[in-house]
């Protein structure tokens, strides 16, 4: 198939951003059945897009080959037609399954009564009008071969097309301003380190980039709505080109958080708090201390058979392995008390419930972190009393 110079740019931008988008959707399929072994119906609505994404590639590929980027002649508009038909639906089918994926995800993390009755009240109307996208193009002509077979001199009649498109589009860029500003005001009110929430912020907002796309393309429409018939083929390439862009990006975007699992598994010190350095750090340096105060070299890894071995060295010892068991107990008396050190990675979050108590559903974000360096326990006698330090992963959802 020929492809005009024109609609290259369409080709590689949109074969480009449709590969991406399917990695990023493998990526997050993978975190979700392997790594977490818990996947929602989030993630079979995104599956969906990527699906209507690989859809809407395809037919661009054959408006192309019907006369994309060139000017059509009279037999080739039926054919050219009908593949545009095709694509608009396709297109608005995978907006909406964007949208729902969102919002199932966000109605999963953000436990929070008000947020709650928003998202509920959000998945209503992203359903309406997705309705209404989707038939609205589907049947703006009746009969509905009467789109691409009007110049046939067949009967029949169509809503008004620039109507419809740009109502849609409104719509589109609307639901999409709410979904980006609503959630990020609850996210820095949450009582979480700062990092994290910034984090968090950002991986909710990058979708201000496809609601720039979808207003950028507003202006492509607006140029073939005003374009002569003769050169709206060739205007359809920028349409094309943003469009493909608008639902690609989309859907990167609404993976991206499910993605911070996968980076929290491989890039821990990314993403966790200065709460892990700490404590980590602590645990370390109080079985360190213990360990060579009993006359022998230690490290915050060994196990508690082998710190026994060197107190009971010390104990058998003359003065100065004496002297190692007195500053072993006063090491003891520092830690004492039995204490958890908990890493707490913001792989979702603790959301207070309007109670002052924070709530969290289990089992959204499980094995998030390898347990082989969470899951250490040290039980240490030293002079008739016991030291415990453990350490636990904590799931929050």
């Amino acid at each position: 198939m020929m492809i005009p110079e024109t609609a290259v740019r369409a080709v590689v931008v949109n074969c480009l951003f449709t590969s991406l988008a399917f990695i990023f959707v493998c990526l997050r399929l993978g975190t979700r059945t392997l790594l977490l072994k818990n996947i929602g119906i989030d993630d079979y609505l995104i599956t969906g897009a990527m699906v209507s994404a690989i859809g809407f590639l395809t037919i661009m590929m054959l408006q192309i080959k019907a006369g994309l980027g060139r000017q059509v002649t009279f037999p080739e508009l039926p054919g050219f037609l009908y593949a545009l038909w095709a694509t608009v639906p396709v297109y608005g089918l995978c907006l909406v399954l964007i949208k729902l994926s969102i919002t199932v995800q966000l109605y999963r993390v953000l436990r929070t009564p008000k947020m709650q009755k928003f998202l509920r009240v959000y998945l209503i109307c992203i359903t309406i009008t997705g309705l209404w996208t989707v038939l609205s193009t589907v049947f703006n002509c009746w009969p509905v071969d009467y789109y691409w077979n009007f110049a046939t001199g067949m009967a029949g009649s169509c809503m008004d097309k620039s109507v419809v498109t740009f109502t849609n589009a409104g719509l589109n860029i609307f639901t999409d301003i709410i979904l980006i500003a609503v959630p990020i005001p609850l996210l820095w009110r949450l009582q979480i380190p700062r990092r994290q929430k910034i984090v968090l912020m950002c991986l909710f907002g990058v979708g201000t980039f496809t609601c720039i796309i979808s207003i950028v393309r507003l202006q492509a429409l607006y140029q073939i709505s005003i374009a002569p018939p003769a050169e709206q083929s060739i205007q359809g390439v920028n349409i094309a080109i943003w469009s493909g862009l608008e639902i690609n990006v989309a859907i990167m975007c609404a993976s991206v958080p499910a993605l911070k699992p996968l980076v929290v598994r491989f890039f821990p010190r990314m993403l966790l708090s200065e709460l892990y350095a700490r404590t980590k750090g602590a645990a370390y340096y109080a079985s360190h201390k213990a360990g060579t105060a009993g006359g022998g070299s230690n490290t915050g890894g060994s196990n508690a058979g082998s710190r026994q071995d060197h107190l009971r060295s010390g104990g058998r010892g003359g003065g100065t392995n004496g002297s190692a068991l007195r500053s072993a107990n006063r090491a003891e008396i520092q830690v004492e008390q039995s204490f958890e050190m908990k890493s707490v990675p913001m792989t979702t979050m603790d959301l207070d419930d309007g109670g002052g108590k924070t709530s969290s559903r289990d089992g959204s974000e499980k094995n998030l972190v390898v347990a082989s360096w969470q899951d250490d326990y040290y039980s240490t006698p030293i002079g008739g009393k016991k030291v415990t330090i453990t350490s636990h992963p904590r799931e929050i959802v």
